[in-house]
């Protein structure tokens, strides 16, 4: 028997409750991520653009000018870089946010009696939320 099996273990660490999945927040934070996702790359692109010149720029430069040019490239990319760190980690949460649908679902399936329905999702890689 190891350790974590021995009854005065159990008692010294208690085990946390699963946190309750409240799937109407999960879908209102996914819609309202999904709407204000139209934002992010507009001001991309914007960004993108500006560095896309200024690398054209930096081929043609003076010494003097290349300096100045690749230090405005690197506060463009450093806004690029912000810019897309938030949209992934915004993508990434909402994704985990999906899956919990997903799971949530499958279970309130099983639960209602779709037996064939459960094990027909379960089987699709998508349900499966490997993307």
């Amino acid at each position: 028997m190891s350790l974590t099996e021995k009854r005065w273990w159990k008692k010294l660490v208690k085990a946390e409750p699963d946190p309750k999945v409240d799937v109407s927040k999960d879908i209102t934070a996914v819609l309202e991520f999904l709407q204000d996702i139209s934002k992010s790359p507009k001001n991309l692109l914007s960004e993108l653009k500006k560095l896309q010149d200024l690398e054209a720029e930096s081929h043609v430069a003076k010494s003097g000018l290349l300096q100045v040019n690749l230090e405005t490239q690197a506060k463009i990319l450093e806004k690029i870089i912000d810019g897309y760190e938030s949209l992934q980690n915004d993508t990434d949460i909402n994704g985990i946010r999906v899956k919990r649908v997903v799971a949530h679902f499958l279970e309130k399936a099983q639960r209602a009696g779709l037996k064939d329905l459960v094990e027909k999702k379960k089987q699709d890689k998508r349900w499966q939320c490997q993307w």
